[in-house]
């Protein structure tokens, strides 16, 4: 499918004595329509929450169709407002730097344009070498915030963390 987003999983889960075992879970997205564009992005998640995805970034495509930014036009660029569709977040175990180890910290995102933080109640934690995507229902680019901190709900850090984001944005602006 083109355009579409595939992920296979393979998963064993609790302990060995009540292991279970899932697998080939599969999970595909397609943008809906033209207004649906892609995003990709290496992204240093820092000390401080803030907006995981950039507004005035550019669509890598939208619909079926790959757009450029024209000079001088914000038409294919990401506004706060877009709505985040699909989400895909990968903790690369290193710093901005892109080649020292980062196994200490972890990346925690919230959706209700709150503060990111390691001791809130309503964020995900994604640790060194792990991947976290959903489905997005209603959350628009200024909502999602991210925050680098120790792993474990640890404390706070001001360590900058590599990752690669992958997301489909509806472009309603």
């Amino acid at each position: 499918m083109a355009n579409a987003a595939t992920l296979s999983i393979d998963a064993t889960l609790l302990p060995d004595e009540i292991a279970l075992t899932l697998s080939n879970i599969s999970v595909l997205y397609t943008p809906a329509d033209a207004n649906d564009g892609w995003y990709y992005r290496l992204t240093n998640i820092t000390g401080s929450s803030s907006d995981l995805i950039r507004s005035a970034e550019s669509y890598i495509q939208k619909g079926t169709t790959p757009t450029g930014v024209d000079t001088g036009s914000s038409s294919s660029t990401v506004a706060t407002a877009d709505k985040v569709k699909f989400l895909f977040i990968r903790h690369l175990s290193v710093t901005d730097d892109g080649s020292t180890a980062q196994t200490a910290d972890s990346i925690y995102v919230c959706f209700d344009a709150g503060t990111a933080a390691h001791n809130e109640g309503d964020c995900i934690e994604i640790g060194p070498g792990e991947c976290w995507f959903g489905k997005l229902s209603g959350a628009t680019v200024a909502d999602v915030h991210a925050i680098s901190a120790i792993k474990a709900g640890g404390g706070t850090s001001s360590t900058k963390i590599q990752c690669q984001v992958a997301a489909v944005l509806d472009d309603v602006a």
